[in-house]
C-alpha cells in the first residue's frame, strides 16, 4: 500500500459553498464554487497554480452562471467542462453543462474563454464530471425526477477542431441507473478506469464501484462498502493504479483522506488503507479532490456561517 500524503494546513483563499476542482499535469488548478449566501446561487471560480505546501491564487472570478451544485472538469489540451444543478432541491432539478477553454501553461491570473452557452445535460440533481487525456467525458448525478437512483453517462467534445464544442453524449439519450444513492462523485484515468463513489441515503455510510469504459458504457462492479461513518465524499483514480479519497467524518466534522490501489487479483475491488485527518478538531462540509501525476489539492468549506472556503495541498507517495 501506498504511503499516506502528508497535507499542508487548511488555509483560507475564498467565501463561498459548493466548491469543486479539477487540476491539469501543469499544476494549473480550477475550482468552481456557489456564492457564499443562501439566497444568492451564483457561481464563481478562481484558478491557482499548485506549489507545495500552498497554492498561488488568482482572483474570484464570476462565471455568468447562476446553480448549484458545481462540478468541474479540465482536458489536457485546457478544454474546461462545467457542469450544475438548476435547483437546489432534487424535485423537478436538471443538470447544464458549458464549455470553456484556459491556458493550461497561461498561470493563475487569466480568465476562461467561454466557447459554448448553457447547455442541458441531463434531468438530474448533484453531478459529478471527469475527463481523461482521450477526451472521454464521464459524468454522475442524482435523479432528478424522484426516487433514489444514480445514473452515468459517457461522452466526449463533440469536434473542437471544427469548432463545435459541444459534447456528443453516447449511447441512449438519458442517464443510466447503476446504483441507490446520493452524493455520487466519479474519476477517470487514461486506461479508461473509473472510481465512482456515493453515500448511502439516510445513513453515514459510503461504498465504492470500480469499472472501466468501453464506448458508451461503463462496465461497475459489484458496489462495496468502504466506511461506515461519513458522507460527501470525493476520488481520484491515477494511471499507476493509485486511489486517492476524501470524505467528511459523521455529517460534518474533520476532513479525512485515505488512499488505495486497483487490486490486480479482483478486478472490481480497492485496496483502501486507514483514513487519516487532514486537519484535527475542524468542522467541514463539501470537499472536493483533485490530482496530477505528484501532487494533491483539497477545498472544502465551514459547516456554519459564513461559509468559508479552504485548501490543503499535498504531495503524492509512489503507489
Amino acid at each position: 500500500m501506498a504511503c499516506e500524503p502528508k497535507f499542508s494546513p487548511l488555509a483560507k483563499y475564498d467565501q463561498g459553498a459548493q466548491t469543486s476542482l479539477a487540476a491539469h499535469p501543469s499544476g494549473l488548478v480550477l475550482e468552481f464554487h456557489q456564492t457564499e449566501g443562501l439566497f444568492d446561487s451564483s457561481l464563481w471560480y478562481r484558478l491557482g497554480t499548485l506549489v507545495v505546501p500552498s497554492v498561488k491564487w488568482g482572483g474570484s472570478q464570476h462565471s455568468g452562471t447562476s446553480g448549484y451544485d458545481p462540478a468541474v472538469a479540465i482536458s489536457r489540451e485546457g478544454y474546461v467542462l462545467v457542469v450544475h444543478s438548476n435547483k437546489s432541491y432534487k424535485s423537478g432539478s436538471d443538470l447544464y453543462y458549458q464549455v470553456g477553454k484556459v491556458d493550461p501553461y497561461g498561470g493563475h491570473n487569466q480568465s476562461i474563454t467561454w466557447l459554448t452557452g448553457i447547455m442541458h445535460w441531463d434531468a438530474g440533481f448533484n453531478g459529478s464530471i471527469a475527463m481523461n487525456d482521450s477526451g472521454v467525458i464521464v459524468g454522475v448525478h442524482e435523479a432528478g425526477r424522484g426516487g433514489d437512483g444514480l445514473y452515468y453517462r459517457v461522452g466526449h467534445l463533440r469536434n473542437p477542431a471544427g469548432g463545435d464544442y459541444t459534447v456528443q453524449w453516447d449511447g441512449v439519450a438519458w442517464g443510466i441507473r447503476y446504483d441507490t444513492g446520493i452524493n455520487p462523485n466519479i474519476a477517470i484515468n487514461n486506461n479508461e478506469e473509473v472510481v465512482e463513489v456515493h453515500q448511502v441515503p439516510g445513513e453515514s455510510l459510503l461504498h465504492y464501484r470500480r469499472g472501466f469504459v468501453y464506448g458508451a458504457t461503463i462496465y461497475f462492479g459489484e458496489s462495496r462498502r468502504y466506511d461506515d461513518d461519513a458522507t460527501q465524499p470525493a476520488v481520484a483514480v491515477l494511471d499507476s493504479g493509485l486511489v486517492l479519497e476524501v470524505d467528511i467524518t459523521g455529517s460534518g466534522g474533520d476532513v479525512k483522506s485515505r488512499t488505495g490501489k486497483l487490486s490486480l487479483a479482483q478486478t472490481d475491488e480497492i485496496e483502501w488503507s486507514a483514513p487519516v485527518n487532514l486537519e484535527a478538531g475542524t468542522s467541514m462540509v463539501s470537499p472536493a479532490l483533485a490530482t496530477t501525476d505528484t501532487r494533491a489539492i483539497v477545498t472544502s468549506r465551514t459547516s456554519m456561517l459564513p461559509f468559508s472556503l479552504f485548501a490543503s495541498v499535498a504531495e503524492l507517495c509512489d503507489p
